[in-house]
This record gives structure tokens, C-alpha cells and sequence, in this order.
């Protein structure tokens, strides 16, 4: 598996999983990523799931054109398993539908073509990060709301039977 070897602590990085079958291309996207956000490679869907599973993951990137499982058919099924995660789509070919399968299908909140701008990517990736962030808070927040009033009700009712 060509996961970064060690991955930011620091909760204002995102961490993004680019999922290509070509080595050159993960380590480009590696190379320019690395330092603004904390970079996981897969070559195929095998390596997404176990890195899926070990990391919070903010945003995956798949490459359309893969052997074995296509990017949007792969992020269809990441969109299945972890529906948070911002979904995007790469790739060097002009193909309408597999940008249609991607939108449709996988959820996918941007398709990028090869050779791809780092700031655009880069602007993107960091947009995503932000939106995830922002539905975890939101997520963090009603639910301590809702403990909050079950505690206030339990409290309420106690005071009623005394």
C-alpha cells in the first residue's frame, strides 16, 4: 500500500486520498500536496477500503480510467460506505459518461481533467475540507443538544415525581 508514512495530528489539515493506478501520478499529487494537507495513495479499491477504514478521510480524488474498477463506479461505492466524504473525479479522457455516472451515481462534487492546476485542485480539495468540517461541527453540535434536553426532561420529570 503507498500510504505517507505518518499523517498529521493537526484537526486544520485535510486529508485527502488520491486513488490512481499510475505511480508517477500519485507521487506528483503527493509531491505537490504534501505539505498543505495530509496526502493517502491507493492504486485501487482493495488499498481504498483499508485506508478508509484507518484514516478520517475528508476528500477522495479517483482517477476515471483504472483497471478492475473504474473511478466512478469506486467512488459510487466509497459515497455507499462513507456518504461524509467529498467525492471527486479525475481523469485525462474525454468521457461524458462516466462524468454522468460520477454525478449521478457516485455524488461526485467536482471533475477535474488531467493535466490537472494544483491551485485549482488545491482550492477545491481545501473548499470540501471545509464543508465536511462544517457538517461534523453541525453533527457534534445537535447531538449534544439533544443530550442536553434528554438530560433536562429526565431532570424535569424527576423533579415532578418528588
Amino acid at each position: 500500500m503507498s500510504a505517507a508514512p505518518e499523517l498529521s495530528q493537526d484537526p486544520g489539515r485535510p486529508c485527502v486520498l488520491f486513488v490512481d493506478d499510475d505511480a508517477g501520478n500519485r507521487q506528483a499529487f503527493q509531491s505537490t500536496f504534501r505539505r498543505s494537507m495530509d496526502v493517502l495513495l491507493a492504486k485501487d479499491l482493495k488499498e481504498v477500503w483499508a485506508l478508509l477504514a484507518a484514516h478520517h478521510v475528508h476528500v477522495v480524488i479517483a482517477d476515471q480510467r483504472m483497471p478492475g474498477t473504474p473511478g466512478s463506479q469506486m467512488l459510487t461505492l466509497v459515497r455507499e460506505r462513507y456518504p461524509s466524504i467529498r467525492r471527486m473525479l479525475i481523469t485525462g479522457y474525454a468521457d461524458i459518461e462516466a462524468i454522468i455516472e460520477a454525478v449521478n451515481k457516485a455524488g461526485v462534487s467536482h471533475y477535474f481533467a488531467k493535466p490537472w492546476q494544483a491551485d485549482d485542485l488545491s482550492s477545491v480539495m481545501r473548499k470540501a475540507y471545509d464543508e465536511v468540517r462544517a457538517e461534523e461541527e453541525r453533527t457534534a453540535y445537535t447531538e449534544r443538544l439533544v443530550d442536553a434536553n434528554q438530560r433536562l426532561e429526565f431532570a424535569l420529570r424527576q423533579r415532578l415525581l418528588s
